[in-house]
């Protein structure tokens, strides 16, 4: 079975949603989809944020992108997040990340793990594809 490994350091919104899109592609194609998540994207992964992310515009162009994936009926980011826990994505947080921005094992979303640097490198070492974002 193929696997996909990838990694998210940014909070930004386009680049997690790009992330669960290619996650849920795989899953869909029958891959193994191991999600890790470390620097400011931490927060992304926290029971306060639920996967609700900033997009690096402005006011008026994140409002037409809001409107325009509601117009094309585009699932949100929260919603593509619970459905790639429910797929069986495997979501993992860095650990020393977690504590670098003030957040403890019990601040992140149920059904993420912890992680390390370690299990990063291992499972990309065995992956068919890695992506960074």
């Amino acid at each position: 079975m193929s696997k996909l490994t990838l990694l998210l350091a940014d909070n930004a919104l386009d680049k997690l949603y790009h992330g669960l899109v290619m996650a849920l592609d795989a899953k869909t194609m029958g891959w193994t989809v191991k999600f890790f998540v470390t620097s400011q994207a931490i927060v992304l992964f926290t029971k306060k944020s639920q996967g609700k992310g900033r997009m690096k515009m402005g006011t008026l162009a994140r409002l037409y992108v809001n409107y325009s994936m509601k117009r094309l009926g585009l699932s949100s980011a929260q919603d593509m997040l619970k459905e790639a826990l429910q797929e069986g994505v495997e979501f993992y947080v860095d650990e020393i990340g977690l504590k670098m921005v003030g957040f403890s094992k019990e601040d992140i979303m149920d059904g993420v793990k912890l992680s390390g640097g370690v299990s990063f490198l291992q499972e990309a070492r065995d992956s068919d594809v890695v992506v960074t974002l």
